[in-house]
């Protein structure tokens, strides 16, 4: 994953709930170098494209005009926007996730309309997402021209000797080196 982030390529990360998708995430946007906000939008049945430009204001504040038109920018480093758990929100009568149809704009054309039908192009946004696989309990599949913008990794659970290498890591984090001596 560090590669995707350094070089700010969109990416999709898939696994089964509770696999640790979110934690790994956490680290690796930690190990970032520079001023990086992340921004995290949980996405639910509810979760529509509004609620994803509703947080790109909160985080890059309004768009500034250029010679290029309006544009939606951090003021200083870079966002990444996180949609956790992006195949969670209810497809419409046509089969259509509306939220993934926005970020599939954003990735195909650089930008958005707004209300007022004035295109506002990002920049210094990168766009990572989760998701469960699969279409069962609520999760919706995802269009391939969707996928086909991204790049896909895929998370399992982890294995007996990678739980043990996990915890005795937490614990010297949180007690100290001695602890795992003591253990």
């Amino acid at each position: 994953l560090a590669p995707w982030l350094a070089g700010q390529h969109p990416f999709l990360l898939v696994g089964p709930e509770g696999c640790g998708k979110s934690t790994l995430l956490d680290y690796c946007f930690s190990r970032l170098p520079g001023r990086v906000t992340v921004a995290t939008v949980h996405c639910s049945a509810q979760t529509s494209a509004d609620n994803v430009i509703q947080k790109l204001l909160q985080v890059c504040g309004k768009p500034v005009t250029t010679n290029n038109g309006k544009c939606l920018r951090p003021d200083t480093g870079r966002v990444i926007l996180y949609l956790k758990d992006i195949n969670l929100p209810k497809p419409d009568k046509y089969e259509t996730i509306q939220v993934v149809a926005f970020v599939q704009q954003l990735l195909t054309h650089g930008g958005y309309y707004d209300e007022h039908l004035e295109f506002i192009r990002i920049e210094r946004i990168q766009i990572v997402a989760s998701m469960v696989p699969g279409s069962s309990a609520g999760h919706s599949l995802l269009s391939k021209r969707f996928t086909a913008r991204l790049r896909i990794g895929v998370v399992s659970y982890p294995n007996a000797q990678q739980l043990e290498a996990i915890y005795t890591r937490m614990i010297q984090q949180d007690f100290g080196s001695n602890a795992s001596k003591q253990a």
